[in-house]
Parts: C-alpha cells; structure tokens; sequence
C-alpha cells in the first residue's frame, strides 16, 4: 500500500511538472493580443527605415502575420497572402507581413528566388511577436477598423478562400 502511494505521488509530480514545462516552452498562449480587444500598439520599419504604427492604419482592416522564410507553413501560404494584398488594393485594408528571420538578407532573397512582391516589414528583434504573444510561426491576427483584434489564427491559411474574404468584407463593410 505504502509503495503504491509513493508510486501515485511520484508520478503525479512528474506529470504536474510536464504540464508547467509545456506550458512554458512550447505554447504560444493566447498572448496579450486577445480577440475582441484593442491589439497591442506598435511601431514597424519598412525596408527603406521608414517607420509606422498600427495606430496610422485607423479605419481599415488590418491583417498582422507573423512569419520567416525559414519555416515552411509560412512559406507555404504567402502566395495566398499575395494574392490577397492584390485582391484589396482598392480597399480600406493593409497587410502586414512582419518578417521574424534575422535581417533583410534572407527576406530579400526569398521574395526575389519566389517572384513575390508583397510589402514586407521587419520584426527581427521579435519585439512586436513578443508583445502580441506569438512564438510560433505563422500566426496571423485580423484587426477591424476601431482597432480590436476580430481574428487569430495561428499556422497557415488559405487567404483567399471565400470564407475569408467575405468575413475581410464584412469587416471593411462596417462603420469605423
């Protein structure tokens, strides 16, 4: 009885200690960005040094997605992403895809060898996926026009479903 008790405590702790690891090193949470709330404030460079900030795009919808040449699910879905940015040129909409690799250097050779020329900003000291909760890659956020996160999505997705550009309508569509 006395071993079997010790045996239960024992692997109670082990499994109390492999859920506060997991936790902490292989969870993206859901961060401090949370849906129905005001996202997170922040401020973003282009190529060129030429800063921004999410406040700036006030009145338009806003697609956040975080990403690196080196992961292959983000690879996977910037055509999509492409695709999109050309689909709302004419739009109340902005996409911000924020770069988490290390410098330009990898960015620029990855849209040059692929043909892409979708708008790129740095993220390289993963201040802004830190602030937003994200340490995984690609996690994307939907920000209305007041400014309120309206949708997360962590991995890849398909930009240009029909579902996701009717839900992109419905929110251009709605009063700022």
């Amino acid at each position: 009885m006395r071993t079997s008790i010790l045996v239960t405590k024992l692997l109670g702790g082990v499994v109390v200690w492999a859920v506060v690891v997991a936790n902490i090193c292989c969870s993206s949470g859901p961060g401090p960005a949370v849906q129905g709330e005001v996202a997170p404030e922040f401020r973003f460079k282009d190529q060129s040094g030429t800063e921004f900030s999410l406040s700036q795009l006030r009145g338009k919808v806003v697609l956040v997605n975080f990403w690196g040449t080196f992961c292959p699910p983000c690879v996977d879905e910037m055509p999509s992403l492409q695709q999109l940015q050309r689909r709302m040129a004419n739009k109340p909409f902005e996409l911000l895809a924020l770069s988490v690799d290390t410098s330009w250097e990898p960015v620029n050779r990855f849209m040059k060898e692929n043909g892409f020329s979708l708008r790129v900003y740095a993220d390289f000291d993963k201040q802004i996926s830190t602030l937003y909760g994200t340490n995984m890659w690609p996690e994307t956020y939907v920000v209305d026009k007041k400014g309120k996160v309206a949708y997360k999505v962590i991995g890849p997705k398909d930009w240009t479903s029909a579902e996701v550009l009717k839900f992109l309508d419905v929110l251009i569509a709605e009063d700022s």
